[in-house]
């Protein structure tokens, strides 16, 4: 299926791309949310898979990345609260204008699961389901010896970055790409924390604020995940709502770990298209 690129104009005058999947089935409109440092076309695939089971899906680009007309640097530093207060309230308004009456379901990746985490919690009633795919919180004790060494030295590194080079390099370091130092500011109390809160905000993932469906989807050879991390990413859900499947061989081949099952994701579009099938009947 071809791509329609739209780009949308937010409250701050940015311009947010959006990779538009349109469907003529009548399944729940889908907002997908990238992982950190990873571009939206990575997860054409899937989007077109789930447009062509009825679902029409929305990838926000992040700020920053792919499409996107921003590059951060001394003068472009956006940070979390752009994308919370911005760019999601308006790709959702913009889904909803395609898709009148429909359901609405907002998931991401990793980085893009946090953020989904925060938003609903913080609108419990406007989404009809949660997903997160290869989401596990990147608080540094919860991780083996050698990756809780990498991410104490990137949380030591990250104040420098303001002032050297202007933004986050992280192509250089081998963990997320080139990144606003805002935005990888507040990472750094996440990671130092293992709390979704930071800076002044104290109920951005208020516990069971949201009760509504959640699906998790876990991949084999995930390097980036560990089991604790994994629950600590869902600690606001209600326990009794999440739907958690453990993705392998049999469901993705060889197409596994944190990035990899995206390129060809057979076996994380069945699981969501069954998952959002029962949300209906």
């Amino acid at each position: 299926m071809q791509v329609i690129i739209h780009q949308l104009r937010v409250a701050d005058g940015s311009d947010i791309p959006l990779h538009w999947f349109p469907s003529d089935g009548e399944g729940q409109c889908l907002l997908l949310l990238p992982a950190l440092g990873i571009q939206a076309k990575l997860y054409r695939t899937l989007a077109s898979q789930l447009s062509a089971a009825g679902h029409p899906v929305a990838i926000m680009e992040q700020r920053g990345h792919g499409t996107s007309s921003l590059r951060p640097g001394y003068r472009c530093r956006y940070s979390l609260d752009d994308m919370l207060d911005y760019d999601i309230p308006a790709a959702l308004e913009w889904l909803e204008q395609q898709c009148p009456g429909r359901p609405l379901v907002m998931g991401g990746h990793s980085l893009g699961g946090h953020l989904t985490t925060i938003y609903a919690a913080r609108n419990p009633r406007q989404l009809a389901g949660v997903v997160h795919l290869a989401c596990a919180f990147p608080y540094c004790d919860d991780f083996p010896a050698a990756q809780r060494r990498l991410l104490k030295f990137l949380c030591a590194m990250i104040p420098v970055f303001k002032f050297i080079p202007g933004y986050y390099p992280g192509d250089l370091l081998g963990f997320g790409s080139r990144e606003s130092t805002a935005m990888m500011a507040q990472w750094r109390q996440w990671a130092l924390s293992g709390d979704f809160n930071y800076d002044k905000h104290t109920d951005l993932a208020t516990r069971g604020a949201y009760t509504g469906p959640v699906l998790a989807l876990e991949l084999e050879r995930d390097s980036f995940t560990t089991e604790t991390a994994l629950m600590r990413a869902r600690m606001p859900f209600q326990q009794d709502r999440i739907t958690r499947i453990r993705l392998g061989e049999a469901e993705q081949g060889d197409y596994l770990g944190h990035t990899q099952w995206a390129r060809q994701p057979d076996g994380a579009r069945l699981s969501i298209v069954d998952w959002l099938a029962k949300l209906v009947s």
